[in-house]
């Protein structure tokens, strides 16, 4: 649903978000390890099916190396999407005193856009244009909607890569393949989870990019909130950082 007009959150003031970015950024780091990581047991579950055939010891190893690192993979994207998320709620926060423009979404979109099936393809992209929008020196603080600002090609690319890794690492792999066992099944298993592991990387190293580029916009934005700009001559004087 569209937000409704933003009313001043005159009960916080900005903060720097610096070191809750650079959390997100190593764990989004650990998330790309871990993938490359399934690869490779995706990798190790063909070449021992197409080895050993029906020893069932050496199968039966390779499904718990298998099993073993998609639970640790499972994790790390867990904790990597919870820090991510609170630090894009925390910017979103920042964002909003910036500048006065309506975001296309309201505040608790921050997490549902990522959750709600189907929706959850394009609507992240939408609040992260807006964040970097509002954030950006650029923008004036009087502007009135957000949506009408171009979006950037970082952006893009990180969004685009990142749906591509999804659907090739969950939707194809995951959903179509995950019961795969015959050694032609693996075989496209192992092209999938080495395209997914490729995508990933791409959007990892995309989103540490972005989680900068924000920080850096919101640092070399004043600190002072829509509803107070051009008051600096009639004596607002902004916190010290």
């Amino acid at each position: 649903m569209p937000s409704q007009a933003q009313q001043p959150p005159l009960d916080r003031w900005f903060s720097s978000e610096h070191a809750m970015g650079l959390a997100a950024s190593i764990l989004i780091g650990v998330v790309t390890a871990t993938t490359w990581a399934t690869a490779w047991s995706d990798w190790y579950s063909f070449q021992t099916l197409k080895k050993y055939g029906d020893d069932h010891d050496q199968l039966a190893e390779a499904d718990l190396i298998s099993g073993s690192l998609g639970i640790v993979a499972a994790l790390a994207l867990l904790a990597a999407a919870v820090v991510f998320i609170v630090w894009l709620w925390r910017v979103r926060w920042n964002a909003e005193m910036f500048c006065r423009g309506e975001h296309r979404f309201t505040r608790g979109w921050v997490l549902g856009s990522w959750i709600c099936p189907v929706v959850n393809l394009w609507y992240p992209k939408q609040v992260v244009d807006d964040i970097v929008a509002a954030s950006d020196p650029r923008t004036p603080p009087q502007s009135v909607s957000l949506k009408t600002i171009p979006g950037t090609r970082l952006v893009w690319a990180w969004w685009l890569t990142w749906v591509a890794g999804l659907v090739t690492g969950n939707v194809v792999q995951r959903g179509v393949l995950g019961g795969a066992t015959e050694v032609g099944q693996l075989r496209t298993n192992v092209i999938l989870s080495s395209l997914s592991a490729l995508f990933t990387t791409a959007a990892a190293v995309l989103g540490v990019v972005l989680i900068q580029r924000i920080d850096e916009l919101q640092t070399r934005r004043p600190w002072v909130p829509w509803w107070a700009a051009g008051q600096q001559q009639t004596g607002f004087q902004p916190p010290a950082r």
